[in-house]
C-alpha cells in the first residue's frame, strides 16, 4: 500500500454521488455515511475517498469537514460535512470525488445548539484524486495538519472482482417501464462487516449463485428514453374534441352547449360560473381568471378561495374538459400573454406577503403557497417573444411555403395560422402535435426544410403554453448561460444525467435512478432558493418573465423526481425490498433512506413544515449513521419512529391537498355539468401526483419493515377486552358517529376513528360505544387513554394503512367482534350468533357509581370556604391563601393535598427528586367573586340550568358559555394574587434551576377541584392548567386565575360530572399556583401496568419539553418504557418519541423565518428558533399555555433516543421516584406527572408536579 502527502493548488469541482439530498444553497454534504459504511458511487470517474480524524470533544460536540469542494460545503462550516464518531474517538467521513479533484479542507468542531464553530489551528490540508483505480484513506489528528496521511488502495482489489456492469449503488438494480422482466436478485461482493463492505456492490439476497431472474434474461429491462418526462404530465392530457383539421376559413364565432348551475353557489364559484357562460374563448376565459384573482381581491392578492377554485377551472380548461370557443373577436396571443402576466404578479405577491414573516410556521401561509404554486402551472408564458404585437409569426411563414402540397398549405393556414392569430387556445396545441405527427410519420414525405421548421414552430408553440421539454425549459433563450457557475454547473449535470439514464433502456439500475433524482434536486434546490426572494412591485416585464421560468422550473422539476421516485419505489418493491429489509445491512438501507430524504427535501422546498423537514432528515442521517438499522431491536424502534414522523408529515401535506381542491371541485364540477367522477376524484389526483403521495408509499414500507425487525405488531392495546357491535368510521369521537340505526337491531357501535385529539370524553357518548380503533398513535397515559380505561372501553390504535385496508375496511358496516389482549394481539372477525351483551366493557353504571362516591368523600368543607369568603370579604387576604405545605383536600382539593405531600415525600427522598412550592386560592374564592360582583342569583340560576338533565344540545352549550363569560368576567382581588405569588416567594428563595436565566419566576396556575385526582374520577385533563404565566405581571396572573375557575364549566366538563352523576352545584375549585418548571423531558409514571394492572411492572411515557405534548394526545409517540418494579429492574423499550414539535418555555432572542430558503443557514437556525405559541382555549377545554412555544424536536440530538446508557440511567431513576411515592401513597398505585431537567454537566435533576391514584 502506498502512502504519500499530496499538495498543489486547488480545484472546486462538483462529483456525482448517490446520496442524501443537497441543501438549497446548491452545495452537498455526506449522507447516510458512517465510519465503516460503503461510499457510493456512479461512475468511473469518480472514486471513494475516507477521512478519518482523531479527536477528543466535549459532550454535544461533532465534527465537520469544511473546504474547497461542494461536498465540503465550499468553505461554509454551517455547510460541511458531518463526520461520525467511532470507538477510539475516530471521527469518520466517506465520499465519493472526482477524479483529478484537488482536496483542500480543515476541520471544525461543532456545538449541538448551532452556535460557533471551532476551527482547527494550523494550514489547511490538501491532497489530490488518484486515477480510477485508486480510492483513498485520509488520516488526521486533530491540532496536527502536519502530519497527514493519504493511503492509496486499489478500487478493483478491494471490490473483490465485483462485475462490470453490476450495482454501484446502496442497492443495486435495472429499472423496467413496464414491458420488461424484473430484476429479482441482485449480486453481492466484496468484504462484510458488521456494516457492509467498504466498497460493496449490494444486494437484497442472500445469494444462491444464480445470475438470472428465472427466464433466462438478464434481469433488466427498458427505460424509455421520454417515459419519465411523458409521466410527469400525465395529469394534464388532453381531454377534449380531437383536432379537426380544415381547408377552408369556419365561422368567427361558433355556438357553443353547456351547463351553469348557480344554485347554491356565492362569492368566487358564484361569479366564476356565471362569469364562464359568458366567457367562450380561452382569451375571455383568461380575461375571467385574471378579473377574479387580481381586479377584484384586495391589493391585488387573492386569497385562497379563488385560486382553488380557478386552479381547477384552469386546468379543466387546459385540458379540454371545458372546451373554448370562438367569440367573433380577434386578438392576437400578445394579449393572453399580458394576461398571465398580472395573474403571475399577483401570484407572486401572495407568495412573497406570506414568507415574508418571521417565526412561526402558518398552515394557513403554507395553503397559500400551494394553491399559488399550482395556478402558476395554469398560465401561457408571457416572455417577451409572445408580448410582441404579432407573436408567433413562424406558422406564417410555413402556411405560405412552396415545398409543401396545396392542401396541407391550407389546413395548416386556416386549423393553425389565422386560428392562432385571431383567437388562440389549448385545442391549437393539441392539432399542432397531431399535425406534427402527422408530417413526420414518413421520413422523407415532405422537405427536412419544411419538417425543421414546422419542429421549430412546435416548440415555440409548447413554450407559449408552458408545454415545453423539461431540457427545453430549462435550456431556452440562453437560460443556462444566465445562471452562476454552481447553478449552471448542476443544470448540466441533470441534463447529461436525464440523457444517460433515458438512454441506456436495459442498462439503467436503481443507482442510475438515485443518480438522476440527486441530479433533479440538486437542479430544483438552486431555482428555489433564487425563488424565496420576495417580488418587488417595481420589477419590470423582462425580469418577470425570467422569474416565470424559474418558477415553472421549480414546479416542473418537483413532478420530474415525482416520477423518478415512483420508479425508484417500483424497483424496490420488485426486488422484494419489503421482505428483505428486516434483513439487510446497512448499506442496503442507505439508498431507499436517500431517496426517502430526497422526497422529504422537495416537500421542504415546496415551503411545506420547512423546519420539521430539516431536522427529520438530520433524525434518519443520525439513526443511519450510528449502527445498523436493524441490528438490535432499539435501533429499529428508533429508526420507525423517525419514518412514521416522515409519514405523518406527508399525510399532512395530503389532508392540505385535499382540503383545498376537493370542496371547490366538486362544487364546480357539479355547477359546469361535467361528469360526477371529474369533481369528486380531482382532490384525490392531485395528492397521488404529489411528492408527498411518493414518500407517504416509500416511507410505510420502510416503517413497515423496522417493524417486522423489531418484532412488533401494527396494534397497540391501550384498553384490553373484547367487544361486539357494528363497524363504522368517523372522523372524530364524537356522539354523531354513533346516531342513526344499526342493522339487525345491534345497537352497539365499535367506532374506527381517524383523528383523536387526546381530551376527548368516551362516557358522554352513551352505552352504543362498545370500541375504539383509533387510526394514529396515542400516548397510553394520555388523558384519552386514562378515560378508556375508566370507562372501560376496549381501545386500541392502528397507524398502519396496509392493515387498516386488510382488516378494516372490508367490514364496515358489519357487526363484528373487536378483541384485544394485553400482548398487543387484535383481531376483528365478523360476528354471528344472537346480539350478546359485550364482554368488554361498555362504559357502565359501574364507573359512574365509583366517581360519585369519590366525589362525595372528597365534599368541601362548607364551614370552612364559608370561612374563605368571610376573610376574603372583609380583605384579610393572609386568612385566604393557603400555603401549599398547608393544603388539604376538603379545603383545597386533592391535587393541592398530593402536592403538599409531595413536597415533604421529596425532602425526605435524600435528593431523589424535587416538587415546586406553591399556594392555593382555596374553595370559596369564586364563590366569594361571585358575591363580591352582585351576581350570585344570576350564577345560581346557571347552575340550576347546568344540572338540568332537559338541558342539552345548542342550549347546553349555550348555558355553558354563559357562565364561562360570567365567571372570566369577575375581578380577581389584586391583594388575593400579591398574597399568593408572596407565600411562594417566601418559601422559594430563588427561582429553580429550571427557570429561564435572567427572566422573571413562571408560575403554573392549575385547577385542583374537588371532582378531579380522585380514585375512580381522575378527570385527567378535564380542566385548564396554564403554564408560563410570569409571578410579576398580578393582571396576567388574575386573567389565569379566571380562566382556571371558568374551566368548570366547559361542555366537557360539565357532561363528564353529568356521565358520572356528579351534581352541577356540588363541584367546587381550588387554584394551585405553583412555581413552573421548564423541563428538558416530562414524563408521566403508570407504577402499575394500566393495561392489565400488573403492580410488578411500572408503564413509562416521557416527551421532550412540558408535559402537555404527553397529556393532549398529540399525534406522534411518546419514548415509552417498561420497567420490573422486582428483581433486576429490567427495563424494556416499546417506543421511541417522535413528536413534531415540543412546548417549550421561550428564550430570549428574535424569531427566525420559518420560510427562509430550505436547507440555508437562516432555514437551520429556524430549526432551532422560537416556533409559534400555543393556541387560545377554544371554550370547550382546550388546554392553552399562553407562555409556551413549539420547537421541532431534532430526536438525532436528544440524548433519551441517541444514548442508550442515559436512556437506561434516567428511566431507573423515574421508576425509582414512583416506586418511592407509590410506597409512601400505602401501596396504591399512582399517576405520576413529572420532568427532567438536564444540567451543564449532563447531571439529572427529577421534578415531580404531581401524582394521583391510578
Amino acid at each position: 500500500m502506498r502512502t504519500f502527502r499530496a499538495r498543489g493548488p486547488q480545484c472546486a469541482v462538483s462529483g456525482r454521488r448517490c446520496e442524501a439530498l443537497r441543501r438549497i444553497s446548491g452545495v452537498s454534504r455526506p449522507s447516510y455515511s458512517r465510519s465503516e459504511s460503503a461510499a457510493v458511487w456512479a461512475s468511473s470517474n469518480s472514486v471513494p475517498v475516507t477521512i478519518s480524524m482523531k479527536c477528543k470533544v466535549e459532550y454535544g460536540e461533532s465534527l465537520r469537514l469544511v473546504g474547497n469542494l461542494p461536498f465540503l460545503g465550499a468553505w461554509d462550516p454551517s455547510k460541511g460535512a458531518q463526520m461520525a464518531w467511532s470507538d477510539g474517538n475516530v471521527w469518520k467521513a466517506d465520499a465519493v470525488v472526482p477524479v483529478g479533484a484537488e482536496v483542500d479542507f480543515k476541520v471544525v468542531r461543532a456545538k449541538k445548539d448551532g452556535g460557533e464553530v471551532v476551527w482547527e489551528d494550523g494550514d489547511n490540508r490538501s491532497f489530490k484524486i488518484l486515477g480510477p483505480d485508486f480510492g483513498l484513506r485520509v488520516t488526521c489528528h486533530w491540532g496536527r495538519p502536519g502530519e497527514m496521511k493519504v493511503d492509496a488502495y486499489p478500487v478493483q482489489q478491494q471490490q473483490g472482482g465485483a462485475e462490470a456492469g453490476s450495482s454501484n449503488g446502496a442497492i443495486g438494480a435495472s429499472s423496467h417501464n413496464g414491458t420488461g422482466a424484473p430484476r429479482e436478485r441482485l449480486q453481492v461482493s466484496g468484504q462484510s462487516s458488521r456494516s457492509g463492505s467498504s466498497l460493496a456492490s449490494v444486494s437484497m439476497d442472500s445469494g444462491d449463485g444464480s445470475s438470472n431472474n428465472g427466464n433466462g434474461r438478464s434481469g433488466t429491462s427498458t427505460l424509455a428514453r421520454s417515459s419519465l418526462e411523458d409521466e410527469s404530465s400525465s395529469r394534464t392530457a388532453w381531454v377534449g374534441a380531437e383536432p379537426e383539421f380544415v381547408r377552408s376559413r369556419r365561422k368567427d364565432e361558433q355556438s357553443r352547449g353547456g351547463v351553469w348551475r348557480t344554485e347554491g353557489l356565492s362569492g368566487v364559484a358564484l361569479e366564476l360560473v356565471g362569469g364562464d357562460e359568458q366567457a367562450s374563448s380561452w382569451l375571455k376565459k383568461l380575461g375571467l381568471q385574471k378579473r377574479l384573482l387580481v381586479d377584484e381581491s384586495p391589493a391585488c392578492r387573492p386569497g385562497l378561495d379563488a385560486m382553488s377554485y380557478l386552479y381547477v377551472y384552469a386546468t379543466w380548461v387546459n385540458t379540454g374538459a371545458l372546451p373554448c370557443a370562438e367569440s367573433g373577436s380577434h386578438y392576437r396571443p400578445n394579449h393572453h400573454a399580458n394576461l398571465a402576466l398580472a395573474m403571475f404578479r399577483s401570484l407572486e405577491w401572495v407568495i412573497g406577503d406570506v414568507t415574508r414573516g418571521g417565526g412561526a410556521r402558518s398552515p394557513s401561509s403554507e395553503r397559500l403557497i400551494l394553491a399559488a404554486r399550482r395556478m402558476h402551472s395554469r398560465l401561457p408564458s408571457f416572455s417577451g417573444q409572445f408580448r410582441a404585437s404579432t407573436p408567433l409569426t413562424r406558422i406564417r411563414d410555413i402556411a405560405h411555403r412552396n415545398d409543401i402540397p396545396k392542401d396541407l398549405k391550407d389546413e395548416i393556414k386556416h386549423t393553425l395560422q389565422n386560428k392562432l392569430h385571431r383567437c388562440a387556445g389549448p385545442e391549437d396545441l393539441v392539432a399542432t402535435e397531431a399535425m406534427l405527427q402527422r408530417v413526420t410519420a414518413v421520413p422523407g414525405q415532405y422537405s427536412e426544410a419544411f419538417v425543421e421548421q414546422f419542429r421549430i414552430f412546435t416548440e415555440e408553440l409548447r413554450e407559449f403554453f408552458n408545454a415545453s421539454g423539461l431540457v427545453e425549459l430549462l435550456t431556452g433563450a440562453g437560460a443556462v448561460d444566465a445562471l452562476d457557475d454552481g447553478h449552471a454547473s448542476a443544470v448540466r449535470q441533470l441534463i447529461s444525467t436525464k440523457q444517460r439514464v433515458e438512454e441506456m433502456g436495459q442498462g439503467a439500475r436503481l443507482d442510475d435512478l438515485m443518480a438522476l433524482l440527486t441530479a433533479a434536486t440538486q437542479a430544483r434546490s438552486f431555482y428555489a432558493a433564487g425563488l424565496v426572494a420576495g417580488l418587488r412591485n417595481d420589477v419590470t416585464d423582462e425580469i418577470l418573465s425570467m422569474r416565470q421560468r424559474w418558477r415553472l422550473a421549480d414546479i416542473r422539476l418537483e413532478e420530474y423526481s415525482f416520477v423518478v421516485l415512483s420508479r425508484i419505489i417500483g424497483l424496490l418493491e420488485e426486488m422484494g425490498a419489503p421482505s428483505k429489509l428486516p434483513r439487510a445491512s446497512n448499506l442496503q438501507w442507505a439508498l431507499p433512506l436517500a431517496a426517502l430524504t430526497s422526497g422529504l427535501r422537495h416537500m421542504g422546498l415546496s415551503l411545506f413544515d420547512t423546519r420539521e423537514l430539516l431536522v427529520l432528515e438530520n433524525e434518519l442521517q443520525r439513526w443511519h449513521a450510528t449502527c445498523p438499522l436493524v441490528e438490535t431491536r432499539e435501533a429499529a424502534l428508533r429508526a420507525k419512529a423517525s419514518l412514521e414522523r416522515a409519514l405523518r408529515v406527508a399525510t399532512e401535506y395530503s389532508d392540505m391537498v385535499a382540503e383545498v381542491y376537493g370542496g371547490s371541485a366538486a362544487a364546480l364540477g357539479r355547477a359546469l355539468g361535467l361528469p360526477e367522477h371529474m369533481g369528486a376524484v380531482f382532490a384525490e389526483a392531485e395528492v397521488r401526483a404529489s411528492m408527498a403521495f411518493q414518500v407517504s408509499k416509500l416511507a410505510a414500507m420502510l416503517a413497515r419493515a423496522l417493524r417486522t425487525a423489531a418484532g412488533q405488531e401494527p396494534w397497540d392495546v391501550l384498553v384490553p377486552g373484547e367487544a361486539t357491535g357494528v363497524l363504522r368510521e368517523a372522523a372524530q369521537l364524537d356522539a354523531e358517529a354513533l346516531r342513526g340505526p344499526a342493522p339487525g337491531g345491534e345497537e352497539g357501535v365499535v367506532l374506527v376513528v381517524r383523528r383523536a385529539d387526546g381530551d376527548e370524553e368516551l362516557g358522554p357518548l352513551g352505552p352504543r360505544l362498545r370500541g375504539v380503533v383509533l387510526l394514529q398513535e396515542l400516548p397510553h397515559l394520555s388523558h384519552l387513554g386514562v378515560r378508556a380505561r375508566q370507562d372501560r372501553v376496549t381501545f386500541v390504535t392502528c397507524d398502519d394503512e396496509d392493515t387498516v385496508s386488510r382488516v378494516l375496511r372490508p367490514l364496515m358496516g358489519r357487526r363484528v367482534t373487536l378483541s384485544a389482549a394485553g400482548d398487543s394481539t387484535v383481531t376483528v372477525r365478523e360476528a354471528s350468533g344472537p346480539v350478546a351483551s359485550s364482554s368488554s366493557s361498555s362504559p357502565s353504571a359501574a364507573p359512574a357509581q365509583s366517581s360519585a362516591a369519590a366525589a362525595s368523600a372528597a365534599a368541601p368543607d362548607g364551614a370552612a370556604a364559608a370561612a374563605v369568603a368571610a376573610a376574603a370579604k372583609a380583605g384579610r387576604w393572609g386568612d385566604v391563601v393557603v400555603p401549599l405545605e398547608r393544603a388539604v383536600a376538603a379545603t383545597c382539593g386533592s391535587k393541592s393535598a398530593k402536592c403538599a405531600a409531595l413536597s415533604s415525600l421529596a425532602t425526605a427522598s435524600g435528593g431523589l427528586f424535587s416538587a415546586p412550592r406553591g399556594a392555593v386560592l382555596p374553595f370559596g374564592c369564586l364563590e366569594a367573586a361571585v358575591a363580591a360582583a352582585g351576581r350570585g342569583a344570576e350564577y345560581g340560576a346557571l347552575l340550576a340550568r347546568l344540572d338540568d338533565p332537559r338541558v342539552g344540545g345548542e342550549e347546553l352549550e349555550a348555558a355553558c358559555g354563559e357562565m364561562r363569560a360570567l365567571v372570566e368576567g369577575l375581578e380577581v382581588p389584586a391583594g388575593m394574587v400579591q398574597q399568593a405569588v408572596a407565600a411562594i416567594t417566601a418559601s422559594s428563595a430563588a427561582p429553580a434551576q429550571s427557570q429561564l436565566q435572567g427572566g422573571p419566576r413562571l408560575l403554573a396556575v392549575r385547577s385542583s377541584a374537588n371532582v378531579e385526582d380522585l380514585a375512580g374520577m381522575s378527570a385527567a385533563g378535564l380542566y385548564d392548567s396554564v403554564v408560563g404565566v410570569p409571578a410579576d405581571d398580578a393582571a396576567a396572573v388574575a386573567a389565569a386565575v379566571g380562566e382556571v375557575w371558568a374551566s368548570l364549566y366547559t361542555r366537557r366538563a360539565v357532561l363528564s360530572r353529568r356521565s358520572a352523576g356528579v351534581p352541577q352545584s356540588s363541584a367546587r375549585m381550588a387554584v394551585l399556583l405553583m412555581e413552573a418548571v421548564a423541563p428538558d423531558l416530562s414524563f408521566v409514571l403508570h407504577t402499575a401496568r394500566p393495561r392489565d394492572g400488573n403492580r410488578d411492572v411500572l408503564l413509562a411515557e416521557v416527551a421532550a419539553g412540558q408535559g402537555e405534548t404527553l397529556a393532549s394526545g398529540t399525534r406522534g409517540t411518546p419514548w415509552r418504557f417498561e420497567v420490573a418494579k422486582t428483581g433486576n429492574g429490567a427495563i424494556t423499550t416499546l417506543a421511541f418519541a417522535n413528536f413534531s414539535t415540543a412546548l417549550v418555555l421561550p428564550a430570549k432572542g428574535k424569531p427566525v423565518a420559518s420560510f427562509a430558503s430550505y436547507g440555508s443557514g437562516a432555514a437551520a437556525a429556524a430549526a432551532a428558533g422560537n416556533g409559534n405559541g400555543a393556541g387560545a382555549s377554544d371554550g370547550n377545554g382546550a388546554r392553552r399555555s399562553v407562555a409556551l412555544v413549539e420547537r421541532e424536536v431534532d430526536y438525532g440530538s436528544q440524548r433519551m433516543s441517541a444514548d442508550g446508557d442515559w436512556r437506561q440511567a434516567t428511566v431507573r431513576q423515574m421508576a425509582a421516584a414512583g416506586s418511592y411515592i407509590e410506597k409512601a401513597m400505602d401501596g396504591v398505585p399512582q399517576d405520576i406527572e413529572g420532568g427532567v431537567v438536564v444540567g451543564p454537566d449532563g447531571g439529572l435533576a427529577l421534578h415531580i408536579f404531581q401524582t394521583r391514584p391510578q
